[in-house]
């Protein structure tokens, strides 16, 4: 396990770019901050992030991000992250790329062009009362320093650890650093929540996850607050599976995540 930080990050000081800094990848590399770190090791969410930013430019013009998987091996060390993208295939109006995050993780982006107009939403967001009628959520910043990076705010009754008895937590969120949520951000918001397991006991286990797959829609780009909800669809055997996804201010999808995790320790 990495040893933690012996100085506490000051939730009191916003840095306004530390996500801009946070996702650059140059000639093949980025840099990981302690400051982005969640438990012994960096942010998942950001690992991710920095995956799909290394291998969008093999997808090729005019093609988008439309999902990312992504396998986590190690919790990569703080300071340089050397990240290896290949083109596996390209077709007229997709591609996927191979991306790796030496030591850490391995990943599969897929892109692909716009075509056709027939369109389906199904999936709505819950409601509840906007942001600006939310409390504060305050995640520990001794266990999870990425947190002093965003302001969320609970949007139903349960909160993470609190013994409710449904396995699903909701939030509005933004990034303090007010930039455009492409998708490198939007893979990292759908792991900021607290596990989704957290919603349904006050024990708190360790759940990191091993495979993060995420989706992404044909919404626009958006910015400030957006809604999240991360809920536990099975649990067993030291294993869960969440489901999580994000919309904008006006209620439009943004993104889909499915998370398998590792459970270590007993929860109920």
């Amino acid at each position: 396990m990495q040893q933690e930080s012996s100085t506490t990050p000051d939730r009191t000081v916003p840095d306004r770019a530390a996500l801009t800094r946070a996702m650059v990848v140059e000639d093949g590399r980025a840099h990981l901050d302690r400051s982005w770190w969640s438990w012994a090791g960096p942010l998942g969410g950001l690992v991710a992030g920095l995956c799909l930013n290394a291998g969008t430019p093999s997808l090729g013009e005019g093609r988008v991000p439309r999902s990312l998987t992504v396998l986590f091996l190690e919790p990569a060390p703080e300071g340089p992250l050397e990240l290896r993208s290949t083109l596996l295939r390209e077709g007229g109006a997709s591609a996927v790329v191979a991306v790796e995050a030496v030591g850490a993780a391995r990943a599969t982006l897929v892109g692909g062009r716009s075509r056709g107009d027939s369109a389906l939403d199904t999936v709505r967001p819950p409601d509840v009362p906007g942001p600006q009628d939310c409390p504060d959520l305050d995640l520990p910043v001794e266990f999870v320093p990425f947190s002093r990076h965003l302001q969320l705010r609970s949007a139903t009754e349960a909160r993470p650890l609190s013994g409710g008895d449904r396995a699903e937590l909701v939030a509005w969120a933004r990034f303090v650093e007010d930039a455009p949520l492409d998708a490198a951000a939007l893979a990292m918001l759908v792991d900021v929540m607290p596990p989704a397991l957290y919603g349904a006991t006050a024990n708190p286990v360790a759940v990191p996850t091993v495979e993060l797959t995420v989706s992404f829609t044909e919404a626009p780009v958006a910015t400030g607050w957006v809604l999240l909800r991360i809920a536990t669809r099975t649990a067993a055997g030291g294993w869960c599976v969440d489901d999580s996804e994000v919309w904008d201010d006006r209620g439009r999808l943004l993104a889909q995540a499915r998370q398998t995790r590792r459970v270590l320790g007993e929860w109920a």
